[in-house]
């Protein structure tokens, strides 16, 4: 795999994850669970009026990534505390640990703070959507549904703000995440099926709707690609999805990503076009600003070269 880009279930699969026994987005946004509030007045999203939008973050004192977000989520409590946002912050930790650490940070945590009771909220909330990790942001909106689940370092942002102007479309929403869900099942069926050497038309027609999904995103479509082509676990090389998803990465970027372009040309070269391959290898490789990158570009064209010299 190259070490410049993601492998491809951790591209695909990056973020919550998601699956079709989770529930989505859409969903009434369960009641709150609360042992004791910390910080800032009790809150019932379920009897709040339909003015008001809500961020439910998951965190934890010993959290790292969630001590990050606090002085961010104070921000935007403070830009969108007259319109109608009220951002909770919930623990399951002891209540004297969380009200030093809270006391401790001072204005930097300007939201409301609760400690919930057990772990109902964890269970609810984290489990039934399928969460794994904290710092984790659900966001309700002014009818009570499930809007948005995710980082809150990652795009929260833009939600809140779309909410506000009246912008954000749900309908949009759930069916990205379908869509989503529909990536990660073919991503797995198919990866199985090349694992297994399945070739068959049920492989093929797996790759064919796999490359319909993936195909505008050049990332996700040159490492799936890379992944088809190289890795060792593979004993049926698809090398016309390979060719096809490598393709559309190297037509959605530009044509000018080195690494894009090496996947191109691998594909070209194992599907035995090795004269456009060796092409797009120096294309690649004039392209290129790193030494170590460069180095392997390298080794690739020689080998191409290597092989149309033979073949000759």
């Amino acid at each position: 795999m190259k070490p410049f880009l993601l492998p491809i279930f951790g591209i695909i699969l990056a973020g919550a994850f998601l699956n079709a026994n989770a529930a989505n987005i859409g969903s009434k946004a369960p009641k709150l669970q609360i042992e004791h509030w910390v910080k800032g007045k009790q809150v019932d999203i379920n009897k709040a009026d339909e003015k008001k939008i809500h961020v439910i973050e998951f965190w934890a004192t010993w959290c790292g990534p969630c001590r990050t977000s606090i002085p961010h989520l104070t921000e935007l409590q403070k830009k969108y505390k007259n319109k109608g946002v009220t951002i909770i912050g919930i623990t399951d930790e002891q209540k004297p640990t969380v009200e030093r650490f809270v006391r401790r940070q001072g204005k930097q945590m300007e939201y409301t703070v609760a400690i919930e009771k057990g772990d109902s909220m964890s269970q609810s909330y984290m489990r039934a959507f399928g969460q794994t990790g904290i710092p984790s942001a659900f966001v309700v909106d002014q009818k009570d549904r499930i809007v948005w689940v995710g980082h809150p370092m990652n795009g929260l942002d833009e939600v809140i703000d779309r909410l506000v102007k009246g912008t954000f479309d749900l309908e949009a929403e759930i069916a990205k995440e379908k869509a989503q869900i529909r990536l990660q099942q073919l991503s797995m069926q198919y990866w199985e099926r090349l694992v297994e050497g399945e070739k068959n038309d049920e492989t093929k027609k797996i790759g064919a709707e796999l490359l319909a999904l993936v195909k505008d995103n050049a990332e996700v479509s040159c490492n799936i690609a890379w992944a088809v082509l190289t890795d060792e676990s593979v004993k049926y090389r698809d090398l016309d999805f390979a060719r096809s998803a490598a393709k559309a990465a190297f037509e959605v970027s530009g044509g000018n990503q080195p690494q894009i372009i090496d996947t191109y040309a691998l594909a070209l070269f194992e599907s035995g076009d090795i004269g456009e391959a060796i092409k797009l290898q120096k294309r690649a490789l004039s392209l290129a600003s790193d030494q170590q990158e460069k180095v392997q570009l390298k080794k690739s064209l020689d080998r191409f070269q290597a092989a149309q010299k033979n073949k000759k």
